[in-house]
């Protein structure tokens, strides 16, 4: 009896060290995932850094660039009343003079609706003119057991 006792033990401690295994392993393989998300999210945030440097110094750029536009002054009177007239609002430009009055759209031509009956329609059409099976089937090219079941599936309907 004690021998059966100590058999039963030792296998209740054998699988009791398998399940704690299986159990480390999954936390393992959990930590590993958790790491692989943080290097992943440490590389996104550091190319976003990187970018609004980019963005930064382009936009130091072109704040110089706009700056140095507006402090250069015309060297004659030719250059000075062409930045003026840049300057000036857009109400100098000519409308076309020969505009014409609103015309409506002419009509279209009115063309019939094609309506094409689904495979079900036509199947039920012919059933309710008094077609068998195999008439219609023949008629839609379609197989016996499908017209059938179109059937059988209306009738339920």
């Amino acid at each position: 009896m004690l021998n059966i006792l100590l058999l039963l033990s030792f296998i209740i401690h054998i699988v009791t060290f398998v399940i704690i295994r299986q159990l480390k392993l999954k936390q393992d393989a959990l930590v590993t995932v958790e790491d692989n998300v943080r290097q992943q999210v440490k590389n996104i945030e550091d190319t976003l850094a990187v970018y609004l440097v980019e963005l930064k110094e382009e936009n130091k750029n072109f704040v110089n660039q706009v700056e140095k536009f507006n402090n250069v002054k015309p060297e004659n009177n030719r250059n000075k009343q062409e930045h003026q007239q840049i300057r000036q609002p857009i109400t100098d430009f000519d409308t076309p003079k020969n505009t014409t009055e609103y015309q409506p759209i002419s009509p279209v031509e009115e063309v019939e609706d094609v309506v094409e009956r689904s495979t079900t329609a036509s199947v039920l059409h012919l059933h309710e003119k008094g077609f068998t099976v195999d008439e219609i089937a023949k008629k839609m090219d379609k197989g016996k057991t499908e017209v059938e079941l179109l059937l059988k599936f209306q009738q339920k309907k």
